[in-house]
């Protein structure tokens, strides 16, 4: 198959988004079938800033239009949901089997969720936002997932959206899982589960990944456990913003470190007790899958990919969202329990190593691209699937 892989992110592999596509296409590659990226490095100058939200999807279009043009059309076209409106709408003329629109968390239910947020008083969309971005994305979004031959979506939830709020059939979504390189697993083979104080947090400092809970959560702990750290490892902001969300007498238990590679973060945490990511929305997040990987007992969210992914009391410890008290309280059961901490990380590393290997998450992607130049039931590892063509 000659496949297009279209998401305006970086080539550099340096974010989630980019890294969950990259590395499952690398398998694809490996397989016998060719990959062609476009990327933000390819978007032209004119086509940048607010007016990427029209200028990718038209990139996207016009590139797929100019294979045909040249007798040489894409087989597949994965585009990422916000990009996907143009050759959804078009996807007969620009694709031999279809578009696959990738969701890494459904917009409009991330948008819902904000605008719950500034409801219950806390910081939301501002005025502009939320005039200009349904405007100018939020609709594109909703016409790609409706009008894809496939959607990927990172979680059980954003597919269950997507039957009851959206109306696409089950039939025509997949979960598509991240997976995480075996350096995690490796560089922390020879964990020792004595200590119970240094926690890591991993994941790009900002507020759908649950730092308004993390900040006052960590407040507690420090002020109850002599010693106690936190990294926060991959913020993406200047280390002085993030150690400067605490208060002054606990900074310097603040241990920001950049994630420049897989060798820098599995050191990382491998050199961590507890991975702790209290996130309000996401896909599944990558960094979950890394942190259990490196045999980590997980005190994480009961929402999202988080849910499908860690089992209460068996692969990790599951809280509320917006629930600092219980935060602190799962991380002091797992501070007080080396028997927990060993039971849950080492049944998290089996999951993780199990099902979340880059070839094994490849795998079932590439099962999914099949089934749509071969129609009908299609047994997989993530079960019978049929796939229908939209109306």
């Amino acid at each position: 198959m000659r496949i297009l892989v279209a998401h305006n992110v970086s080539r550099t592999r340096s974010g989630g988004m980019s890294r969950i596509m990259g590395f499952i296409h690398d398998e694809i590659a490996a397989a016998g079938h060719s990959i062609e990226w476009l990327c933000a490095e390819d978007v032209p100058d004119a086509l940048r800033g607010s007016r990427g939200r029209f200028g990718f999807p038209w990139l996207v279009w016009r590139t797929a239009r100019e294979a045909v043009r040249k007798r040489q059309p894409f087989d597949i076209i994965n585009v990422h949901e916000p990009q996907g409106a143009l050759v959804a709408l078009d996807q007969r003329r620009v694709s031999r089997y279809g578009v696959v629109v990738t969701s890494h968390g459904l917009e409009q239910r991330a948008w819902e969720l904000a605008l719950e947020e500034r409801r219950a008083g806390r910081s939301g969309p501002n005025l502009k936002t939320r005039l200009v971005y349904p405007a100018t994305s939020l609709w594109q979004s909703r016409i790609a997932l409706k009008r894809a031959r496939l959607v990927l979506a990172l979680n059980e939830q954003d597919r269950a959206y997507l039957a009851t709020r959206l109306g696409v059939p089950p039939s025509r979504t997949c979960r598509m899982r991240p997976g995480a390189s075996e350096i995690y697993s490796a560089r922390s083979s020879g964990r020792r589960y004595d200590s119970g104080r240094r926690l890591v947090f991993a994941g790009t400092w900002r507020k759908n990944k649950g730092i308004e809970d993390l900040i006052p959560a960590f407040t507690t702990l420090a002020q109850r456990h002599p010693g106690i750290s936190l990294t926060v490892l991959g913020s993406g902001v200047p280390d002085s913003q993030v150690t400067n969300a605490f208060p002054a007498d606990i900074r310097a238990q603040i241990h920001p470190i950049e994630k420049a590679d897989d060798e820098i973060a599995a050191r990382t945490l491998a050199f961590s007790d507890v991975f702790v990511l209290p996130s309000l929305f996401e896909g599944t997040p990558l960094t979950l899958i890394e942190g259990m990987m490196s045999g980590l007992p997980v005190v994480t969210t009961d929402t999202c990919g988080m849910r499908d992914t860690i089992v209460h009391e068996v692969t990790g410890l599951l809280v509320r969202t917006h629930a600092p008290d219980q935060l602190v309280s799962a991380i002091e059961r797992l501070i007080g329990d080396a028997d927990l901490r060993s039971r849950l990380g080492g049944a998290a590393r089996d999951e993780a190593l199990a099902r979340h290997t880059w070839p094994f998450v490849a795998r079932e992607v590439l099962d999914a691209y099949l089934q749509l130049v071969e129609p009908g039931p299609c047994e997989s590892r993530s079960g019978v699937r049929t796939l229908d063509q939209p109306t």
